[in-house]
């Protein structure tokens, strides 16, 4: 019976120790993502009709289909410098307008917290964009870490249909 009492304690213990380690301190975002804020005109907008996918990625790249976004996440690969997006506006059923954005970066390793674990953070060195759809980019927070901050700004052409 005694050595039942040991077992039991040491059970109790042990989930003790391994509950009290969590104490939610992680962010929400648990990953480091640019997020682009959408711009029409000058004016942050909703943009209708956007199919966004990664050029290259394995798997399934989309990330968007034929929806409206103001806003919208561009996930990096670790393992490269540089990443590419296909994104495209249907203007009217019958024209498409598509333009190819690529982020080159630095990935930074990066220790958050015992917790939460590593993760990396993705230092924007440089953008690239055609411009048959898209006026610009601009990057407003060069360093991606995993809180919310806007990190680009794409500003659309006012197209008429």
């Amino acid at each position: 019976m005694n050595r039942l009492l040991h077992i039991a304690l040491l059970a109790l213990l042990a989930t003790a120790a391994l509950t009290s380690c969590n104490d939610n301190s992680c962010h929400d975002n648990g990953s480091s993502l640019p997020l682009a804020v959408l711009y029409v005109n000058g004016s942050q907008q909703s943009v209708s009709g956007l199919t966004v996918m990664g050029i290259g990625a394995p798997g399934d790249s989309l990330l968007a289909d034929s929806t409206t976004l103001s806003e919208l996440y561009l996930p990096l690969r670790a393992t490269t410098t540089s990443t590419s997006y296909r994104i495209s506006r249907q203007i009217t059923p019958a024209r498409l307008v598509s333009d190819t954005v690529t982020l080159e970066y630095q990935p930074i390793e990066y220790f958050h917290s015992t917790e939460c674990g590593a993760m990396f953070n993705f230092d924007i060195k440089y953008v690239q964009h055609t411009t048959h759809g898209i006026d610009s980019v601009v990057v407003v927070t060069p360093v991606v870490t995993n809180s919310p901050l806007p990190a680009l700004r794409i500003y659309f052409k006012q197209i008429d249909q």
